[in-house]
């Protein structure tokens, strides 16, 4: 790894870092690259080096991200758990969770690497998508009947809406009529929350 990054060990110290499984082995570098590469992410040098000197893990603090302002989510999110490459457990491995739950749910170019106790997640891009995000998985920014009358008008386009849960429905929605989405990151329930993972990170603070 060419470079730590020290933002990690200060929020581990001030908000008290745990490991989930802390007889897990630790992944190399090469190894988080490969699986990730496998599976069509490029990851930014900060969350390799997260993964590799962390692990999975939570904070005993209760750890608070803060949104922008007129974030449906609120004036933060509560970071619960984080997740990384090889993880141990899947339910605490990004990769698989992607794979396994969220690939064809999520915006494109996203990897799911935390949670909060509502199943609101927060997102990792990189490249032209470079940045960490909060996902709500609720949908707040819709108006009452507003998803009817989304699935209508992909109706009207031949989309078949019926084999498709409430998430793709709502991204095939923003991808088809991107020009009505009022949101700058794309998607109604996407919220850009910082430039890097290293910077959420330092931004962290108790509640």
């Amino acid at each position: 790894m060419a470079k730590t990054f020290s933002e990690f060990d200060d929020a581990a110290r001030r908000l008290r870092w745990y490991r989930l499984d802390p007889q897990a082995p630790l992944p190399d570098e090469a190894r988080v690259r490969a699986l990730a590469r496998a599976r069509g992410f490029e990851l930014p040098d900060d969350y390799v080096d997260f993964c590799c000197r962390f692990g999975a893990g939570a904070f005993d603090e209760t750890a608070m991200l803060d949104l922008p302002a007129g974030c449906a989510l609120g004036r933060a999110m509560w970071l619960d758990v984080l997740w990384t490459v090889e993880a141990g457990p899947s339910q605490w491995d990004a990769l698989r969770q992607f794979t396994d739950t969220y690939a064809n749910r999520l915006p494109r170019q996203l990897l799911p690497v935390g949670t909060d106790p509502g199943g609101n997640l927060l997102l990792l891009g990189a490249a032209e998508r470079a940045g960490v995000y909060a996902w709500d998985h609720e949908h707040r920014e819709l108006r009452p009947g507003e998803l009817q009358q989304r699935i209508a008008a992909l109706a009207g386009r031949g989309i078949a809406t019926g084999a498709l849960d409430v998430d793709q429905l709502l991204r095939t929605w923003e991808e088809q009529f991107s020009q009505q989405v009022g949101n700058a990151t794309g998607h109604g329930n996407l919220y850009r929350v910082a430039d890097s993972f290293a910077a959420a990170i330092s931004a962290l603070h108790r509640a």
